[in-house]
This record gives structure tokens, C-alpha cells and sequence, in this order.
């Protein structure tokens, strides 16, 4: 027993031991930030609340146990066991029995009520939004903030109530009704044990009473086949059996006190068996009148509460004040002249996909073994003054591709990734390759965008903990040492190694000699995690995008406020609510972390009390990152599902589900996939100028036209305006999936497609976007080949729909000329004849035939010879295809018509 205890004692002080270092090694990170509010306020609130929680758990327990002791003292007095040598044997309950059994009980129900600083601190700030719900006239922040509250605290009470009711109940049954010595068992109920759980059963039925409003406010977050919120029956049936349940649980409630007195056991069972009868005639009584009054007349019964319910669900997901208008429609009337007015809108059209562009990217631009690139992104930049839209990535280090993956060459030489590629989206090379406005190593600049701190220590990939300021330094792309300069890390000393070595359990802490007294471990490095560390409170978007401004990289990521508990609101995914009220900005260089306030709500406004430095207001942002943020992906795609049902303010419609959305579908790897909400630069038809947007089309159920399309402002005054564009009554738009099944459908198209296929290429059809142009919508889909001897895709075709007219072309002015017609000489140039496009193609095919070549003969000559291998790769591919196009007789006529070129200036005239 002894050795036990000393083994139990050892185990104990261990995991304590590990308790506080990583507890001191978190403060000393939040210190780091000067932060440490965020690490206490939680912890000191959770420890109190939870120390109070175990308080009263234990005195009511304690209350509530204490009185059986004595019985059982009785019990043990009855109790005669005989052994042989007739030694009288029982056992001796005593107080301190009853109290430690009350004190682990209270202490098992602590711990199983959930964490609670959050409800708590937000309830003890809660700030009024000024709308009040329709039923019972409550501001609504008594429902995002008090009533998650009650909710918790009436179930602990309820839980609490139930282990004293049990422990007394099944105390008093042993001893008064079981007799060990003749095994006869009684149903019996002192008086004492009457006045006992008397008590009990009041204190249930004050819980009762109280919870009955709760049950009421409750209706209007409950969910039903019609509706998700409060509705006929709820309101004019179940609301008043609550009322009546209260009035008579009052009544019950005094007469179960006087009982206390009394010590009736009729008293004792009777009233809460009338309890449970009014309950289930309640019930009962609901069931009914809603099969017998409101099913035979539901639209007109519920069409109030159908209201209250497409306006909270409008309110909750911010679509309460979303743009209406209809497009206004004239398909046919656009000329290749009146595009002159929208050239930003032509000139941003993105031809680059971001799946084949990462893939790229991987293939030619990390570089170096250990250098990934995460995701790609989509922003704009102003350069030279003109709007560029771009898509761009961080070159970020991959701890798991360190060539000899040893802990110094993880944690101490191999720190950081280096730089971004980024590219604009709308032209590519001759090889079909993107181009680049930001590219290689040492980061290589075609604009005037400056890095001056190119080194990324915090990202998306940044998991690994890492030591910096160290003896030799790390490794950096050319393999020379450099030293970390930020501010960011905890510096260590012998004691602080000795702990961190502990808490990751790498010897190399503690034994390495390149640790010097300016040495700083840097950790918490992942940026999600970071932000989540830094404000727990902040559900933060997936998308977080880099930002290259100021002379270094920045994070910018978007963060919600969001509760389940918006009265009438329909939920998505859990949440019925939900703003974007932060913007969080990370310096990829030394992890500074910077909270911005967008948006006034409540919620925020709240957490905001509760820290109130950590939240920087909407004036302190950055100006240099002003014209980088965007409309945030994943709210707006919660915002698109969403009016997919609830773009009308109809109850009738919404009940008679006859005006549902859906979200279109495009091919991608033969696969139909839904489309992604997409980022465009377009003019708006009630806007002046074009504009960055995030857009998304919608069609009608089980059809495939397009009837509405959504959009996003994302510059200046517009930034957050929605702007929801419906199609006139009668007009049929072709939908993304109509356009699909052209693209199809079209025998020169699908004939070339084909024969790429069989050629030993893969087809990837890149995104397909939907521009609106004018009064009009136009259609472009990129298309990639990627040949079976090299992964790197190349974007070969445009395909542009206009109108029912489907074209092709290997450069995206060449498909709007064939689109739209060109003036040239004063002449209009006739479009889109099927005939020409095979002759077209053919020619444009022997122009790529021969720039490749001379490209190949280039790199020979620069004596690169992995971009010679890869002409070489693609001239193959391309005379793959030119066999599969024409005869040898045509090939040399093609051949005498370009013979002359002499240079890539004169082979773009041709074109």
C-alpha cells in the first residue's frame, strides 16, 4: 500500500510537472507579444467560474448527504452478520464519508460542464444590436449572449438536482426498506425521507418554472419541416401550455412546501404525476391541432411566421441589405468597338487556372527541394497606374523535403521559406507557360513592386519550431548563412532550454553549442494557429492570402463572428449568424499579429470589452494594404447557398418551394464539379467604372439556364456590397452547364479535344467564367494540355460563348476577333466562320512549331539545359499533334508559307 502511494505521488508530481512547463512555456510566448491578457483573462475566469461551479456543487451535495449518515447508522445497526467465532461485524458510515463522496461527485460534475469563459465573458459585455425579435419583443442580444448562458446554467442545475435526488432517493430506500437479516424488501418512505426529497422536488420545481421561458424563448432557435424558428402551433398552442405550466407548477410548488411540513407521501407522489399529466396533455394537445388545424391550412398558418423567417435568415447571413436590380439584357448588340470601353474589364480576363498554375509553379519555380509552394491566390495590383488582377504564391519552406533531415538541419539551419512568384492572369507565353510579374531566386521583379524582405518565417507550412540567432546562422537559398533580424522569438537561457527541450522533446535544445545569449526559439509559427492563439474567439476564414506591399509579405486573413443562436435564422453548417468583422494581418518576416475592426456588431463589440487593445479600429489599417483586401471566400459561399432558397421575400413561394437556385456545375478532369466562386474585374451596369468583384451564377432548380448571378464589391465605397442580378421574366441565358455541353456538342471543338487526347495528352478545362460585359454575358474557359512525358499543363486554347456562338482560339484577342468581328482598314472583319478554324489552328500550330525550336536553340546556347529539355518535350508533343492534323504535302506548304519568319516579333504579326 505504501509503495503504491509513493508510485501514485511519483506519477502525479510528473504530470505536473509537464502541466507547468507547457503552461509556463505558452506564457512566455504571449509575453513575447505582450499579450498576456489573452492567456489569463480566459484561464483566471474558466478557474473561478469553475472553482465556484465545484463550491456549490460540493455544499449542495455536502447539504444534502450529511443527513444520511445517521441513517445510515441505523442500517449498520440491523445489519448482524455472524461469522464462526460469532464476531458481530458491519460497516460505519461517517461524515467524512458522506463529504468526500460529495466532494468527488461535485467535483465529476465540473468537470463535465463545458468550457465557459467565452459565453460568460460575452454575456457580462453584451451589447444591444437594436432589433428586437417578433414574438417576444427581446432585443436580440439577450439570444446571442444571456440565453447560451441560462441554457448552461439550467442544465448543470438540472444535473446537480438529479445526483442529489438519486444519492438521497436510493439512501433512503436501502434503510428503510431492506432488511438484511430477512432479506424482505418494503416499499416504504419515512417521513423524514419525504420531507427530505420534498425538498428536493421543489427546488426541481422552481427549475421547472424558470426553464419554461427558457423552453419559450427556445421556440424561435427550434427546427421544424417548414420552418426553423417559432411557428403556429409553437406560438398559439405550446407557448400557452408552458404558461399553464407554470401557473400550476406555482401552485404545486407551494403545496410540495407545505409538504416539507406536512410529510404526506399521497402529496409527495401526486403532484408530480400531475406534473407529468399537464406535460403530456400539452403534447398531446400540440400533436393535434397541428394535424387537425394547421395541416389542412399550413401555407396560411405558418405564412407569419414563414415571414419572420426568410427576414431573420436574411438578417443573420447580412443579406438583409443586399442590391436588387434586373440585368438589363440585350444579348446581340455588342461589336468588337464597343469592347474598347471595357478594355480593364478584357485586359483582366483570367486565362490562368489556379489548379494548373500550381503545378507549374511546383514544377519551375521552387527552385530548391525544400521549397513548396501551399496554395495559389487571387489579388490586384496597380502597376504603372493600370489595374492588374494576378495570381500569386509564397515559396515557403517543406520541413519535410530538408535534404538530410537531421534536428539541427530542421530546427537551426533550414528556418524559412524565400519570396513569391506571382503572375498576371491574363497572358501567357507562346508555350502556353504563365508569364511573370515576380519570379525565381533571388526574387526577380518585371514591376515596380518591391521586396526588400523577402525571407518568409511565418506561414501556412510553418510547423515546425525553429532557432534563430544562432552561432553559424541559416541556410538560405544559396546556401549562405544568414541571421534572423526580426523581433519575434523568446530568447533563451540555460533554464528556458532546458524547459523547451522538455516540451518538445528534442535533446538538441539543451546539448547544442550554436544556441548563443541572443538565441531566440520562434514557434506557433503556422499563421492559423498563431491568430488562433492570439484571439480564440475569432473563427478565421481558409483562405488566408499573401500580400506583397510595404516592402515585405503579409498575411491577410480573414476572421467572423458568428453564434447558433439568431432567433428565426436558418443555420448552415451549425451557425445561424454570422459578420465579417476582423481583418487579421501577419508579417510573414517577424509574425507580428494585427486585429483590424471592419464591421460594428454586437458581437465583436462585446470582445472588444473583454480585450479592449487587442482590436484595432477600422482607421488604423494599413493604407498600403487598403487596396488588397477582398470579400472573403468562404462567407460569401455561405451567402450564395443561402439565397439559393432564400433570395425571395415570399412566404408563398418559399412554402410551395417553386423559385429554388442552384449553384451551376463546369467540367474539370471529365468530372462535374460545382463552381467556386470566382474573382473578376467587370463593370456592374449600375457602377461607372470597373471594379475587383467576386461573382458567382446561379440556375434554377433541375434546369440548367442561368437566371440570377451574384456579386461582391471589393474596391473603396463598394467594398462589401452585394449586388444580386436576376434575368428578365422570359429571357433564357444559357447556364454554365448548357455552355459545357456546346463545348461538347461542337464537332471541330470536340474533334480537336480528341485528338489531343489520343496524341497522349490530358485535357483540363480550366475554369469556366462568367464576364458580364454591358448589357450582356460572355463566356471564357481556358483549356490546358498536359502531355503524357511532362506534368507541367500548358494552356493551349481560349474558348469564348457570346450570344449561341461558340469559338476557339489560341490567344484570347484572337477569340474575340472571331467573336466579335475587328475593324481593320475600315473594314469589318466577318466572324466566326467554321470552315477557317482547322487552317487557323493548323497555322498557328507550325508558328508554335517553329518558336519552340528557336527557343530550344537558345537555351542550348545559354547552356540551359533544363529548358532545353523542356522545348524539346513540347516540340515533340507539338509535331505529335501536327501529324494528327494534316499530311506531309500540307506540312510543307505550311512550312513554305512561314519559311520567312525570322524572329518572335514578326511571328505575333502573323497572328
Amino acid at each position: 500500500m505504501k509503495k503504491a502511494t509513493v508510485l501514485g505521488t511519483i506519477f502525479g508530481l510528473i504530470i505536473l510537472f509537464f502541466l507547468m512547463v507547457n503552461y509556463y512555456t505558452e506564457y512566455l510566448w504571449y509575453a513575447s507579444l505582450d499579450i498576456t491578457e489573452v492567456m489569463f483573462k480566459p484561464l483566471i475566469w474558466e478557474v473561478t467560474f469553475k472553482i465556484l461551479f465545484w463550491a456549490i456543487g460540493f455544499a449542495f451535495l455536502a447539504v444534502n448527504f450529511m443527513p444520511l449518515v445517521n441513517l445510515f447508522d441505523r442500517f449498520n445497526h440491523n445489519l448482524k452478520v455472524v461469522d464462526i467465532k460469532e464476531i458481530k461485524t458491519g460497516f460505519k458510515v461517517k461524515r467524512k464519508h458522506a463529504l468526500l463522496i460529495a466532494g468527488v461527485l461535485s467535483l465529476l460534475w465540473m468537470i463535465l460542464i463545458p468550457s465557459v469563459w467565452d459565453r460568460l465573458l460575452l454575456a457580462l459585455n453584451a451589447t444591444p444590436t437594436g432589433n428586437v425579435d417578433p414574438i417576444h419583443g427581446l432585443d436580440i442580444s439577450f439570444y446571442l449572449f444571456q440565453f447560451p448562458i441560462y441554457e448552461l446554467l439550467a442544465g448543470a442545475f438540472l444535473s446537480l438536482l438529479v445526483i442529489a435526488f438519486i444519492g438521497a432517493g436510493v439512501s433512503y430506500f436501502i434503510v428503510e426498506n431492506f432488511n438484511p437479516n430477512t432479506n424482505n424488501v418494503k416499499f416504504e418512505l419515512s417521513s423524514k425521507g419525504i420531507a427530505h426529497l420534498s425538498v428536493l422536488v421543489s427546488l426541481f420545481l422552481v427549475w421547472f418554472i424558470v426553464t419554461r421561458s427558457l423552453q419559450m424563448y427556445g421556440f424561435l432557435l427550434s427546427d421544424s419541416n417548414i420552418l426553423f424558428g417559432a411557428g403556429y402551433t409553437d406560438v398559439n398552442v405550446r407557448m400557452l401550455f408552458l404558461r399553464i405550466q407554470q401557473v400550476l407548477s406555482i401552485l404545486f410548488l407551494i403545496g410540495m412546501l407545505v409538504n416539507v411540513k406536512l410529510k404526506k407521501k399521497k402529496i409527495f407522489m401526486a403532484i408530480p404525476i400531475s406534473l407529468i399529466v399537464v406535460s403530456l396533455i400539452g403534447g398531446i394537445y400540440a400533436g393535434i391541432n397541428q394535424r387537425l388545424v394547421v395541416s389542412p391550412d399550413e401555407e396560411s398558418r405558418e405564412t407569419p411566421y414563414i415571414a419572420h423567417h426568410l427576414q431573420a435568415t436574411k438578417e443573420g447571413f447580412n443579406l438583409d441589405n443586399i442590391n436588387r436590380e434586373v440585368f438589363p439584357l440585350e444579348q446581340g448588340e455588342l461589336s468588337r468597338n464597343d469592347l474598347k470601353a471595357y478594355e480593364q474589364t478584357l485586359n483582366n480576363i483570367r486565362l490562368l487556372d489556379y489548379r494548373p498554375l500550381k503545378q507549374h509553379y511546383h514544377q519551375n519555380q521552387s527552385l530548391r527541394l525544400y521549397y513548396e509552394f501551399n496554395d495559389i491566390d487571387i489579388d490586384r495590383y496597380t502597376i504603372d497606374g493600370e489595374h492588374h488582377q494576378v495570381m500569386l504564391s509564397v515559396r515557403e519552406l517543406d520541413s519535410d523535403s530538408i535534404p538530410t533531415d537531421t534536428p539541427l538541419n530542421r530546427h537551426f539551419k533550414y528556418t524559412h521559406g524565400h519570396g513569391v512568384v506571382m503572375s498576371p492572369v491574363n497572358t501567357v507565353t507562346s508555350n502556353g507557360h504563365p508569364t511573370y510579374f515576380m519570379r525565381n531566386l533571388p526574387v526577380e521583379t518585371e514591376v515596380n513592386i518591391d521586396l526588400n524582405r523577402p525571407e518568409i518565417y511565418f506561414g501556412e507550412m510553418t510547423d515546425e519550431f525553429v532557432v534563430v540567432k544562432t552561432e553559424d546562422g541559416e541556410i538560405s537559398f544559396d546556401e549562405k548563412e544568414v541571421w534572423y533580424e526580426g523581433a519575434d522569438g523568446v530568447e533563451l537561457n540555460p533554464f528556458r532550454r532546458l524547459l523547451y527541450t522538455v516540451k518538445y522533446q528534442k535533446p538538441i535544445l539543451m546539448l547544442s553549442n550554436q544556441i548563443t545569449e541572443d538565441s531566440r526559439i520562434l514557434y506557433n509559427r503556422n499563421i492559423v494557429d498563431r491568430v488562433n492563439k492570439v484571439a480564440p474567439f475569432i473563427e478565421l476564414d481558409e483562405d488566408p492570402y499573401p500580400v506583397v506591399a510595404n516592402g515585405r509579405v503579409y498575411w491577410i486573413i480573414d476572421g467572423y463572428t458568428t453564434s447558433s443562436n439568431y432567433p428565426y435564422s436558418q443555420p448552415v453548417n451549425g451557425k445561424n449568424y454570422i459578420r465579417n468583422s476582423v481583418k487579421i494581418v501577419v508579417d510573414a518576416y517577424d509574425g507580428t499579429v494585427d486585429i483590424y475592426q471592419f464591421e460594428n456588431e454586437p458581437i465583436i463589440e462585446g470582445w472588444k470589452s473583454v480585450f479592449p487593445d487587442l482590436i484595432q479600429p477600422r482607421e488604423d489599417f494599413p493604407p498600403y494594404l487598403e487596396e488588397h483586401i477582398r470579400y472573403p471566400l468562404d462567407l460569401f459561399d455561405i451567402q450564395r447557398n443561402v439565397l439559393t432558397v432564400y433570395h425571395t421575400d415570399s412566404p408563398r413561394v418559399y412554402y410551395n418551394a417553386d423559385d429554388i437556385w442552384e449553384i451551376p456545375v463546369e467540367k474539370y478532369h471529365g468530372q462535374d464539379i460545382e463552381i467556386e466562386p470566382y474573382y473578376i474585374t467587370a463593370q456592374l451596369p449600375n457602377l461607372k467604372q470597373e471594379e475587383f468583384l467576386l461573382i458567382n451564377p446561379f440556375t434554377p432548380r433541375n434546369r440548367n439556364n442561368m437566371n440570377a448571378w451574384l456579386a461582391a464589391g471589393n474596391d473603396g465605397d463598394n467594398y462589401g456590397e452585394l449586388f444580386l442580378y436576376t434575368f428578365p421574366p422570359g429571357e433564357h441565358i444559357e447556364g454554365p452547364s448548357q455552355v459545357e455541353a456546346y463545348i461538347d456538342q461542337d464537332p471541330d471543338i470536340s474533334q480537336q479535344i480528341t485528338l489531343w487526347g489520343q496524341g497522349g495528352s490530358t485535357v483540363v478545362r480550366g475554369n469556366l467564367l462568367t464576364i458580364p460585359i454591358e448589357s450582356s454575358m460572355l463566356y471564357v474557359e481556358p483549356l490546358y494540355i498536359i502531355s503524357e512525358s511532362r506534368s507541367v499543363p500548358e494552356m493551349r486554347q481560349v474558348l469564348l460563348f457570346y450570344n449561341d456562338v461558340l469559338v476557339m482560339e489560341r490567344t484570347l484577342d484572337a477569340a474575340l476577333d472571331r467573336l466579335f468581328g475587328v475593324v481593320e482598314d475600315g473594314e469589318e472583319y466577318v466572324p466566326y466562320d467554321p470552315d477557317e478554324i482547322v487552317d487557323r489552328d493548323l497555322r498557328e500550330l507550325v508558328i508554335e512549331i517553329n518558336t519552340t525550336f528557336k527557343n530550344a536553340e537558345e537555351s542550348a546556347r545559354q547552356g540551359n539545359w533544363a529548358e532545353y529539355g523542356s522545348h524539346m518535350d513540347r516540340l515533340a508533343q507539338l509535331l505529335t499533334d501536327l501529324e494528327n492534323e494534316i499530311d506531309v504535302d500540307e506540312f510543307e506548304q505550311e512550312l513554305d508559307d512561314i519559311e520567312d519568319i525570322d524572329d518572335m516579333e514578326e511571328i505575333e504579326d502573323i497572328e
